[in-house]
């Protein structure tokens, strides 16, 4: 079978729409341009094209690899979402065979609207640049109320990750790229031939169904959590490709820099999060619920006797001793926070112990606090009850935490930055505007600045021991004040007697003329003369005469960009 094109194949046929399309309408469509040529986005099977298409701005996805997808499968891809209210998250795609010849072959173009908003990574760079926490909460509980409509509808997109979500410039989530989506109409199908980003799926198992996304969407969860409580983990973790963690990250016994980071914020809610998606990285770990279900999964599952430590896979290490600290990720219920060690999700966590009045009423008021400045703090307080409480207070505590992250999801975000405005590079923020108008050459010269001692037209005077001339002080100058006397030298005290009192010092000799220096006629000079030995001693391969050349040509050249009197310092 013939090879794709590859995405420089596309990149050159678009430029002449008119010859390379089949299709009426994509033969009069009009490409977005850059000072280079057409705007493509490339991913790993396909590159993508802007376009304006009879008027709405579209998305030509033309494909680089053979198994990437096929007409059957967007065909009951657009057969489901007709039936489905997925809009404005899921939008329709037309998949049009032979739509462009390229390499004297016809091959297939994925059209779909074109989405004017940023990545989900560029979105959250851009809020934490202007640090906004409030909004990257909101974000968080947005995504979690996305998830719960799209599983609830079985769709699987199978590949979530921050390239393939994308927020809008109404603020709001939109998804991208559905080569690995699983829908109820393709349950019987070959999956895809990709498992989807490593630093969002599961280490070990990648079951391609209906509860593919339970993982890579509490991965992102997780994120957003942690980043609206505190954003300065986007410079300690970010990589440009990922939120927060790495593949590695989601190995036993879980001490890589981002668990380290995440427990040092000592935060409940985060805790708790932290611990299940641990519990979800176990080897064996399959998904056969949906992240809903999977956070509150402990309210409902029947209390089991503790697992002995010999057996549990996480611990390969001695029990500590009674009352000593165990290292690791403090979690609810264990050692750390003074309750006895529970093991995750296979066990019922015991009483906590009778607190002591006082800490009883810190307690209570630092909630009180918590409560009062967060609605997420409230939200986390009441999944932590779901966890540790069984029977009616539990369901009612679990749909208590699903209202408060709906409260919070009903917030607005802020519009992104429109795709003209550029970004700033990975986790550092917006990019700093540069000045337009350059500086004089004299002024970006430190030694020949105003008030430096040799620069030109300033003549210092006769000034006592310690001090320097007063004046602005340029780069590369002497601060103002005294200077310290060197080490060794005698440091003045109180006078012996019989000796003489010490009189004014002679005023120090005055500093002798400067002889001026040719101006820029002999820099002119010099660099003519160091070219002309340069280019003799290469022909001769003479070296001193290059060196001299060379020694020439750069005392001409500072010459002419100081157009000073006076030699360079040293």
């Amino acid at each position: 079978m013939t090879a794709y094109p590859a995405a420089g194949d596309y990149y050159k046929a678009v430029q002449a729409p008119a010859r390379v399309f089949t299709v009426p309408k994509l033969q009069a469509a009009e490409f977005v341009w850059d000072s280079l040529g057409p705007t493509l986005a490339r991913g790993s099977s396909a590159v993508v094209f802007q376009a304006s298409v009879e008027g709405r701005p579209q998305a030509l996805r033309c494909y680089i690899r053979n198994d990437a997808s096929s007409r059957d499968r967007y065909s009951a891809l657009d057969a489901y979402l007709a039936t489905q209210d997925l809009s404005p998250y899921v939008s329709g795609t037309t998949w049009l065979d032979g739509a462009i010849q390229v390499n004297r072959a016809t091959w297939p173009v994925l059209t779909m609207d074109w989405i004017d908003g940023r990545t989900l990574n560029e979105y959250v760079d851009f809020l934490v640049a202007a640090s906004n926490a409030a909004a990257l909460t909101t974000l968080a509980a947005k995504w979690r109320e996305l998830v719960a409509l799209l599983q609830n509808h079985e769709f699987t997109h199978g590949d979530l990750q921050h390239g393939n979500i994308m927020v809008d410039q109404e603020g709001r989530l939109r998804l991208v790229d559905f080569d690995g989506v699983w829908i109820p109409q393709l349950a019987g199908q070959s999956p895809p031939t990709e498992f989807g980003h490593p630093n969002y799926q599961h280490p070990m198992q990648h079951v391609w169904g209906r509860w593919l996304d339970t993982f890579s969407a509490m991965v992102i969860y997780l994120s957003l959590v942690a980043l609206g409580k505190d954003p300065a983990l986007w410079l300690a973790l970010y990589n440009s490709k990922n939120l927060l963690f790495a593949k590695n990250d989601f190995f036993p016994p879980f001490k890589t820099e981002a668990w380290k980071q995440l427990a040092a914020m000592g935060d409940p809610q985060v805790n708790e999060l932290v611990r299940r998606l641990q519990e979800c990285c176990d080897p064996d770990w399959v998904s056969i619920n949906s992240l809903e279900m999977t956070l509150d999964q402990q309210a409902v599952t029947p209390a089991r006797q503790p697992i002995p430590v010999e057996q549990r896979w996480w611990e390969k290490r001695p029990v500590a001793a009674a009352g000593s600290p165990v290292a690791g990720f403090p979690v609810a219920g264990s050692a750390a926070d003074g309750s006895a060690s529970r093991p995750w999700s296979q066990g019922t966590p015991p009483a906590a112990p009778q607190a002591p009045p006082a800490a009883a009423a810190s307690s209570s008021a630092a909630s009180s606090s918590a409560a009062s400045s967060s609605a997420a703090s409230s939200s986390a307080a009441s999944s932590s009850a779901a966890s540790s409480s069984p029977g009616p207070s539990s369901a009612a505590a679990t749909g208590a935490a699903q209202a408060a992250t709906a409260r919070i999801a009903a917030g607005s975000l802020p519009a992104p930055p429109p795709l003209s405005a550029p970004l700033g590079l990975a986790g550092t923020g917006p990019m700093p505007q540069l000045r337009q108008t350059m500086a004089p050459p004299g002024v970006t010269i430190w030694w020949s600045a105003p008030g430096s001692p040799s620069s030109a037209g300033s003549r210092p005077g006769p000034t006592p021991y310690g001090h320097v001339p007063p004046g602005p002080g340029p780069h590369g100058s002497v601060p103002r004040g005294p200077v310290p006397p060197a080490p060794g030298s005698p440091m003045p005290g109180p006078s012996a007697p019989g000796s003489p009192m010490p009189g004014p010092s002679a005023p120090a000799p005055p500093a002798s003329a400067t002889k001026p220096q040719p101006g820029p006629v002999a820099g002119a000079i010099a660099l003519g003369l160091g070219i002309v030995l340069l280019i003799v001693g290469a022909a001769g391969h003479v070296s001193v005469i290059v060196i001299v050349g060379l020694v020439a040509a750069a005392w001409g050249i500072w010459r002419l960009v100081t157009g000073a009197g006076t030699k360079p310092p040293g």
